[in-house]
């Protein structure tokens, strides 16, 4: 992609919409994308910005939107946008599309390309708007969360959003779980009263503060199998080993979002995963997870897995639905081990209390660093 305009720090935010009438009911259906931010150039080239999107209707428009990323501000500076109609027979102008800002000023001409292709039988039963790859990820680093929660030598409380391939394939539109309207806590957040328009603000406030990209604290990359996951995600930036920790998570219609648990400070909120989705009344999937070296903590050295719960209150996920959790992170990320519990399952506490052992001990920290785990699966890969 080449964009050519005056600003320093783009970021483009697109959206696929299908706009359709039912009943005299008029709905959008629309998928979104953002791109990483490119600063210091007034003509910035994504090179590597492929969105691959399957069984897009006839209908559908593509609306591609510019903005100029600003830290210290609360929105990012809109500059201009544009729409395709015809994303089928797709024909690129020669000079770019134009991009309309404010007032319909002219800001500039935005350079892309479209390949459309028919579906082929792997793919034609798909739902409509399946993402299908690549799976990014982005890291967003908090500092004064960080100073907060204190949860490593550093005072910095990451949160991580991995795009994730064929979501709906593994957890059908039909299966989303909504708010657990049994739960106090959720009843205080979706309920109807001044009270919950006032919690669902400051969690609102909250997740763009934990989940913001900025300029100078994110990290974005493409994951394609397990060592990347382990490597560019749940290693150990400082010690270059594998950090052993609990991770609350949701899985929404495009991404995986998890954060370190810490009781403390979520202690503030009346939902941990509530926090996550951005006060959705619906997740595909939720609960907590986290690493051990899969064959005991005596044996840090070798393999290791990640082991997955579904323990919201706020969401009360189908504890059938684990077998779907598993079978979507390997389809994504292959040769990564996963291990679930339902979160009434006491072999999940004791993993977790383990852990925790593990840490107060400092018996995981063994001499495994990122080269050796990745030579390992590259040995598992090949056997």
């Amino acid at each position: 992609m080449l964009i050519r305009i005056s600003s320093q720090k783009l970021m483009i935010k697109s959206h696929l919409r299908e706009i359709f009438a039912e009943k005299k009911t008029k709905r959008n259906t629309f998928f979104s994308f953002s791109s990483s931010i490119l600063s210091n150039t007034g003509s910035p080239v994504w090179d590597d910005e492929r969105w691959i999107v399957r069984n897009i209707p006839l209908n559908a428009k593509l609306t591609v939107k510019v903005y100029d990323k600003d830290d210290d501000k609360i929105t990012d500076d809109f500059i201009g946008e544009f729409q395709i109609s015809n994303l089928i027979a797709y024909e690129a102008p020669s000079r770019g599309h134009e991009l309309i800002g404010l007032f319909n000023y002219n800001r500039g001409y935005f350079h892309l390309a479209i390949h459309s292709m028919l579906s082929n039988d792997e793919t034609k039963h798909l739902p409509r708007y399946t993402f299908d790859g690549p799976c990014r990820y982005s890291r967003h680093d908090s500092l004064a969360i960080g100073r907060l929660t204190k949860l490593n030598t550093d005072c910095i409380y990451s949160t991580w959003k991995i795009q994730i391939r064929r979501i709906s394939v593994f957890f059908d539109l039909n299966e989303r779980q909504h708010w657990n309207k049994k739960y106090r806590a959720a009843q205080t957040i979706f309920g109807h009263c001044p009270l919950s328009l006032i919690s669902q603000s400051t969690i609102k406030l909250a997740h763009k503060a934990l989940h913001g990209r900025t300029l100078k604290h994110s990290e974005n990359g493409q994951l394609t199998n397990a060592e990347d996951l382990w490597r560019l995600i749940f290693t150990d930036r400082t010690t270059q080993r594998i950090k052993p920790c609990v991770y609350t998570y949701i899985i929404d219609d495009n991404t995986w979002r998890f954060s370190e648990t810490d009781v403390q400070f979520f202690a503030d909120f009346a939902s941990k995963h509530a926090l996550l989705a951005n006060c959705s009344e619906y997740v595909r999937y939720a609960g907590e997870f986290h690493p051990r070296p899969k064959f005991g903590w005596a044996a840090c050295d070798d393999e290791w897995e990640l082991v997955f719960d579904n323990g919201s209150g706020t969401y009360s996920p189908d504890p059938k639905l684990l077998d779907n959790l598993k079978e979507l992170l390997i389809f994504n990320f292959p040769g990564l081990n996963i291990v679930t519990y339902d979160y009434n399952d006491p072999r999940f506490k004791t993993s977790v209390e383990d852990l925790k052992e593990a840490v107060k001990h400092g018996s995981y920290f063994s001499s495994t660093t990122v080269k050796q785990l990745v030579l390992n699966y590259s040995k598992a890969k090949t056997s």
